[in-house]
């Protein structure tokens, strides 16, 4: 088997260092910057300490692989991928692992390709140099199933989603909402609990809030309360707002929930979900929401 990768930088290095560990030894690289004399040098030593044969074209580095792995950037995922398919021939799979927006996915999924050549768009999940090729993804698209087979004996984490192209990069997009919001609410609040000098204590009461409590039992206490109690939220949150001004913290954030909560409380939420709302699970609340929001 035979494994290429367009983009040789980090997170490609980290993952062939990888799997040529695992045991998969018949690796190559194509990357634009190989003979750039700043990026090539480095480039060129990882590719010599792993064994990786640089590729001088696309062409050259797809036309005899099994599978390609892109790893580039999303701004240039489509560019890339519109280069390399045609040059790619039946039974060979391209992996996209770029983060790139579901939307790019679907174009490259889209594009004019040998009949034969399958696509697979990969959601990285977590962080390559310290999982390397261990790290989590979700795979989706027509070739999911077949690099899964392939490279689950080298020890990667892959779960085949059997969905369409896009929506392994839609459940990497959208964990991104919590996951790289969450850190932007905990400034906003921190700061301003470090000017009152209450950080600690602040910590404490968080901890009595939501340690120890799983996902699902977070978002069946979040969702459906939310919608009901969303305008008393709100003028809670206009006072918020009102004090990090004062502090001359950055509100963003608690002026965007403001927002949020306002749009929620245009309806009335309590008689929407009927009696007994406030229990429902949060499947239940969001399906509700979708319907009638």
């Amino acid at each position: 088997m035979k494994l290429i990768f367009i983009g040789f930088g980090e997170a490609g290095y980290n993952i062939a260092a990888g799997l040529t560990e695992a045991g998969l030894k018949d690796i190559g690289a194509f990357d634009a910057n190989a003979n750039d004399p700043k990026k090539g040098g480095l480039i060129q030593t990882r590719a010599k300490e792993l064994g990786v044969k640089l590729f001088a074209t696309v062409e050259e580095a797809c036309k005899d692989c099994d599978f390609v792995f892109s790893l580039t950037s999303a701004k240039v995922a489509v560019a890339v991928a519109k280069n390399a398919l045609p040059f790619m021939h039946k039974g060979q799979v391209y992996i996209d692992m770029n983060s790139a927006a579901p939307t790019v996915e679907e174009e490259i999924d889209k594009l004019p390709r040998p009949e034969g050549v399958m696509f697979c768009d990969a959601g990285v999940m977590g962080t390559v140099p310290g999982n390397r090729h261990k790290v989590p993804m979700f795979l989706s698209g027509d070739g999911a199933e077949t690099f899964a087979k392939a490279f689950t004996q080298f020890g990667m984490k892959l779960t085949v989603l059997k969905t369409p192209a896009g929506s392994s990069s839609a459940i990497k997009m959208f964990k991104s909402v919590v996951m790289k919001g969450l850190p932007q609410l905990m400034f906003e609040s921190f700061e301003a609990a470090s000017k009152y000098g209450v950080l600690d204590i602040l910590i404490g009461s968080l901890k009595g809030s939501l340690e120890g409590k799983s996902i699902e039992k977070l978002a069946d206490t979040f969702i459906a309360r939310t919608l009901i109690h969303s305008a008393r939220r709100s003028a809670e949150m206009q006072d918020v707002v009102k004090t990090l001004e004062i502090l001359q913290v950055d509100a963003s954030m608690s002026k965007a929930t403001v927002g949020k909560l306002n749009t929620m409380a245009a309806k009335d939420w309590a008689t929407l979900l009927g009696e007994g709302g406030s229990k429902l699970k949060y499947k239940e609340a969001m399906d509700k929401y979708l319907q009638l929001k």
